[in-house]
């Protein structure tokens, strides 16, 4: 499996070539809501919903990864519109 690596306040956190590339998207567009059609064109390179929930399956992967070990969450939803990241608060 193809393993993407970034680091958040010093640690090293591992990604799948999905997780990353979704990370990537995400943070390219920071504070811009990602629609979940965005999503899919641009991370998986469909241009039409499969029906199922894999993206928010990712997005909890990434969740997980990259805002569960921290007070800050950098992941957010905006619902029926889809998900953006949040610039950290300098501290």
């Amino acid at each position: 499996m193809n393993k993407k690596t970034v680091t958040r306040s010093g640690k090293n956190i591992n990604l799948t070539a999905k997780e990353f590339a979704l990370l990537v998207l995400l943070c390219r567009n920071t504070g811009k809501v990602i629609s979940k059609q965005v999503i899919l064109e641009k991370v998986w390179e469909l241009s039409f919903d499969t029906g199922t929930n894999t993206i928010e399956v990712y997005i909890s992967f990434l969740r997980n990864k990259i805002d569960k070990p921290f007070d800050v969450k950098l992941i957010h939803t905006k619902p029926g519109f889809g998900y953006y990241v949040r610039e950290a608060p300098l501290s």
